[in-house]
């Protein structure tokens, strides 16, 4: 009875267990107050708590650019480890020679073209690259050739700074390439014209320009003040014709002091190894020298500045030689007057360019007194040095003129004493060897061997302390000479 019993609860409760089936309805009776379970079969509502969902992340140009980059250099450098280098070296090299070009055109090159009209420029540039950058003489000609064509095409002033620039830097560039002859050639040709037109300027052309200007304002004072409209035009065209005639008169004082330069030029072409024509050297620089003499004059005459100076304004300052540049070509001329033991005439031209130094400085004292001081008294040692027939007519006693040369050297080591760096240069130095070794020669010229044998020492070491070798190899064979007597 017990088993049948246990069976029958058995029996319950595993019925009792098994789920039983809901109904999906829910029932319409149920309390609304009564307490919802914590999950419901169907529930459609959001959560009570969002989760964390990873999604797409949208990257920038820069972002995707690096990315792409990255995958495509994996393995550049381990693929090429010579190319690599050299494109990245390339690029950086041609981007700092880009950089560097267009400064240069920028800072040097663009201001050397301002002055010119575009076509004219554009010319040029083709000429100075076949002068600096790629020597070929007959295409720099024909490029110069065609500036010029086109500059008078432009109408462009035959003989203002641009057009006489241009021919001399073509002589300048046939120079370069070794073509001598042909540059003498622009050089004469250029100097001829430039000669003429001056000429014919101051003969005629200024004073026709005058009367022109002076009829045009007689016209306009006879107008009647009721036509005010139509005296304008004239009263301008007066003021063009005066503005033209000083144009003229300071082109011509520009290209005078031109054909200066090209005569000196002309000088020196003639003297160099290539054509060795000292005659013709000497003719141009005496030439030089004349025409500066002869403008001083007419300056003179004129109540004119004889040189312009650094004190004038850039309208009129460098419109003609100023003093230091007539001394110059004195000087110049004066030396190869010593070269060819023609003391004589070498003694003025350094004394008148001694002169025109002293003026132009004033106080501010340069080694370029010191050099002519020098000067002087080499061509007066030089002068006792000649022998007797060579002299000229009635010369001065021997003793008189040695004196007078030791105290021109000592001079100019007096002066050089007092110049200062950085006025003093190399030039005063060496100038003062040379003064130095003057007074030794002189010594023994006076029969004053000790004072001699003092100053070729002294000489010999001033040049070794600034390394002028020529000066103390003369200094050393001057005191073996004298050791021998």
């Amino acid at each position: 009875m017990f088993r049948a019993a246990s069976r029958r609860t058995g029996a319950h409760a595993a019925k009792f267990l098994q789920p039983q089936p809901k109904t999906l309805a829910r029932s319409i009776y149920s309390n609304s107050t009564t307490r919802p379970t914590l999950q419901t079969r169907f529930n459609n509502a959001k959560p009570l708590y969002t989760p964390y969902i990873t999604g797409t992340r949208h990257l920038t140009i820069f972002q995707k650019v690096g990315r792409r980059y990255r995958e495509a250099s994996k393995g550049i450098w381990r693929k090429n480890p010579v190319l690599m280098p050299l494109a990245i070296f390339s690029i950086v090299g041609g981007a700092f020679t880009f950089a560097y070009i267009s400064y240069v055109e920028v800072t040097r090159v663009g201001p050397q073209y301002h002055n010119f009209p575009a076509p004219v420029a554009d010319a040029l540039r083709t000429a100075v690259y076949y002068t600096e950058i790629d020597l070929n003489p007959p295409k720099a000609l024909k490029a110069y050739k065609e500036a010029l064509r086109i500059a008078a095409e432009l109408d462009v002033h035959p003989f203002s700074d641009e057009v006489l620039g241009i021919k001399l830097q073509a002589a300048m560039m046939l120079e370069k390439a070794g073509l001598v002859k042909p540059a003498i050639d622009v050089l004469v040709r250029t100097k001829l014209e430039t000669l003429a037109w001056v000429e014919a300027g101051r003969a005629g052309d200024a004073a026709a320009a005058a009367e022109k200007v002076k009829q045009a304002q007689d016209q306009a004072q006879k107008t009647s003040p009721t036509a005010q409209v139509n005296t304008e035009p004239k009263q301008e065209t007066a003021q063009d014709l005066e503005a033209l005639a000083r144009y003229e008169v300071r082109q011509r004082d520009k290209a005078l002091k031109k054909v200066v330069g090209i005569m000196m030029k002309l000088g020196e072409l003639y003297a160099s190894d290539h054509i060795q024509e000292d005659k013709k050297a000497e003719i141009e620089q005496v030439a030089a020298v004349e025409l500066c003499l002869k403008e001083m004059h007419r300056r003179q005459s004129l109540g004119l500045p004889v040189g312009s100076s650094n004190s004038d304004d850039g309208s009129a300052g460098d419109a003609w030689l100023n003093l230091t540049e007539i001394a110059t070509a004195l000087a110049e001329l004066a030396s190869i007057y010593t070269a060819k033991e023609r003391y004589e005439l070498a003694m003025p031209l350094y004394l008148r360019a001694l002169d025109l130094i002293r003026t132009a400085e004033g106080n501010d004292i340069s080694c370029k007194q010191v050099v002519l001081l020098n000067d002087v008294a080499t061509a007066l040692v030089g002068q006792v040095q000649l022998p007797v027939k060579s002299q000229p007519q009635q010369p001065v006693a021997a003793e008189q003129t040695v004196e007078s040369a030791r105290q021109w050297a000592q001079k100019a080591i007096d002066v050089a004493a007092h110049i200062q760096p950085p006025i003093r240069d190399e030039e005063c130095d060496i100038t003062c060897v040379v003064a130095t070794y003057n007074l030794g020669e002189l010594a023994e010229l006076q029969k004053k061997p000790t004072v001699a044998k003092q100053r070729y020492t002294e000489a010999k070491a001033l040049a070794d302390g600034i390394g002028y070798q020529e000066g103390s190899l003369m200094a050393k064979e001057a005191l073996k000479r004298l050791a021998k007597k």
